[in-house]
Parts: C-alpha cells; structure tokens; sequence
C-alpha cells in the first residue's frame, strides 16, 4: 500500500505541476555540442537530451537550438502546454549582455577531437538572445557559462554552506562567477584576463601575462611547447606527457604547475575584492585527481593550493572545493536564471 500510495502522490503532483508551475529549458552551448535539460519551478531536472553541431557558425547553432527547445518541450511538457509558462536560458563561454541577449565575444579552436579536428569559430556581437526567442516564440536569456555554474551553485551546491562564494571554471580558457551576500552579480568579470605574470606569455587577448596565457586547454598545450618544442593535442595529451615517462616530462609539470599559480593568483583578487568563504573550481577529471602518478593533477592542485598565501591578509579564511565538470550542469544553471528573470523565481538553497 505504501509503494502505491507513493506512486499517487508523484502523479498528483506532476499533474499539480502542469496545471500550475513555471518551466525553463536550459541549453548549454559547447564547441560543436549542445546540451539541454528542462527544469522545474522548483529546480528539479525533469529531462535532458545533447546532440552533436556539424557547423558553429551562429545561425546553425540557432536553428539548432531551437530545434531541441521544441523537442524538450514537446516531449517532456507536451504541445498544448501554455507558453506563457515557459522561458528559456542560453549559457555561452564569452562574455555576453545578459540584459539584450548579446554574445560579444565567442571564439575557439577546439583541440580535443584527435586528428579530426573541427573549424575554429568565431562569433563577434551576435543576438544570439533575439534569434532564438524569435525561433521559439519563448522568452530568452543569455548568459555567460561561469555565471550559470554560479547559479547552479547557488542553489544546488556551495549556496547551501555560504553567503559569498567563487565559483571559477576552467575549459578551453578560464572563467568565474561570483555571489555575493546570497546575490549573484552578472557582470563581466574576465577572470581570465587578470595579469599575474607582468612578464609572461602572450595571451589570446593580445595582452601578456593573463591567467589564459596560461591555464585553459589550449594554453596549457602551449605553454608546454614553448618549453619543449612538442606540438600537442589538446589537455590530455599534456597531462599524459607530464605523467609519462618522456624526457619532456619535467618541463610539462611545471608548466602545470605555473597553471596551478596562476589560477592561485587570481584568486588572491577575488579574495581581497570580495572576502568568499568558498571558492569552487570546476575544471577536468585529469587536472583535479591527484595521488601517485598523477604528476599533472599534482603540481596544479598544489600550487592553486597556495591561493591564501597572495591574499591581503585579513581575507584568507576561504575553503577550496574542487570539482569536476559534470554534463548539463551549465543548461541547469542557466534555466535557473531564466526561471529567476522571467518568473521571479527565487530559489532557496536546497
């Protein structure tokens, strides 16, 4: 009797749920990937799907998106479902005008497809917020991908221990995204782009010396043939060289671990600035399990360990959570947002 009433009680609240609550669809758009989930008023994933892009150029991307929008929604809510109780939230890996749905800046060269390397892109100034509202009919909002980690966090992670946390995010470059007194700020920040080494290399940005000239998959690839003369691909392959037992072995640790400083550095900024009493670092298994014969993940771990020691020192009480990238987790946090925007849905920390 128990299983059966417990199985009338989902059914009354699914149908509670479609008669009275709010939906976002999140998508997270990755190179040459795109990851979707439906998510609830109450922030609970009901749904995801992911598909591959043959073409980035934004326009593709577009019809494809909204391609899966519909399939989400149709599946999971059915068509007759009323639009007016569904909205959308785009996450992207640049910076964006989360207020217009603008992408100012997305660029890549994707590095970990093996010999079948993909185009690089790039978007510069795309509505991509307009395009697809106009596609689906569904109020759209875009943001950038730190931020939508950040809102995941927020609600479903270090939100529930802390009022001011970090969250930094490390892929093909370097981002973070900050709550503050329990308010995430959706500004710019350009974590990536802080200067931490006056005199080191060039970054993508044309400036020298910024965390990216350094950590990301694409500059940790480079930073190590600077040193070495290998041409790499992609961050496997670095942290496979750094783990073997090749002669380049050494100079790919300590290019790891200048990563590992840098990262440290730039969060002594955020320290200073913003006082958090957490920071997560989301980054790839391989840069994050360490122990023995993990010389990679070890360097980097313990030299972003150092972060307290560049603080000012009254802000150097901050704990160090790390964890790995996990799928849709960007889709999630970006229909959190939508949820918020769109319905004034104000999560509380789960």
């Amino acid at each position: 009797m128990d299983g059966y009433d417990a199985k009338v009680r989902r059914v009354l609240r699914r149908s509670y749920e479609l008669d009275h609550g709010h939906y976002a669809i999140g998508i997270e758009v990755l190179p040459y990937k795109l990851a979707g989930v439906v998510v609830t008023s109450e922030g609970v994933v009901t749904a995801r799907s992911r598909t591959d892009l043959s073409d980035m150029e934004p326009e593709a991307v577009v019809e494809r998106a909204a391609a899966l929008i519909r399939s989400l929604a149709d599946s999971k809510l059915g068509r007759s479902f009323p639009r007016n109780r569904v909205c959308v939230g785009v996450q992207v890996g640049g910076p964006v005008d989360a207020d217009t749905g603008l992408v100012r800046h997305l660029v890549n060269g994707p590095d970990d497809h093996g010999k079948e390397k993909p185009p690089p892109y790039e978007w510069v100034e795309f509505p991509l917020g307009p395009r697809l509202r106009a596609a689906t009919g569904w109020d759209t909002v875009v943001e950038n991908d730190a931020h939508a980690f950040a809102a995941y966090e927020q609600t479903l992670g270090a939100g529930r221990h802390a009022d001011t946390f970090a969250v930094v995010l490390v892929r093909d470059g370097v981002g973070a995204g900050m709550v503050v007194r329990r308010e995430r700020l959706s500004v710019p920040m350009e974590f990536g782009h802080l200067r931490v080494w006056p005199q080191g290399r060039v970054c993508d940005c044309g400036m020298r010396g910024c965390i990216e000239s350094q950590v990301g998959n694409r500059a940790l690839t480079g930073a190590i043939k600077d040193l070495t003369g290998r041409e790499l691909d992609g961050l496997e392959a670095a942290v496979d060289l750094a783990d073997g037992d090749d002669p380049h072995a050494l100079a790919a640790v300590a290019a790891f671990r200048k990563a590992g400083t840098s990262v440290a550095r730039g969060l002594a900024h955020l320290l200073t600035l913003f006082g958090p009493s957490h920071v997560v670092l989301y980054a790839a298994d391989s840069l994050l399990i360490s122990g023995r014969g993990h010389r990679a993940a070890n360097a980097f771990l313990s030299a972003v360990g150092t972060y307290r020691s560049y603080a000012f020192h009254d802000n150097r009480d901050c704990h160090l959570v790390t964890k790995p990238l996990v799928a849709d987790r960007g889709a999630h946090g970006a229909a959190l947002i939508a949820l918020q925007h769109c319905f004034g849905v104000r999560l509380p920390p789960h």
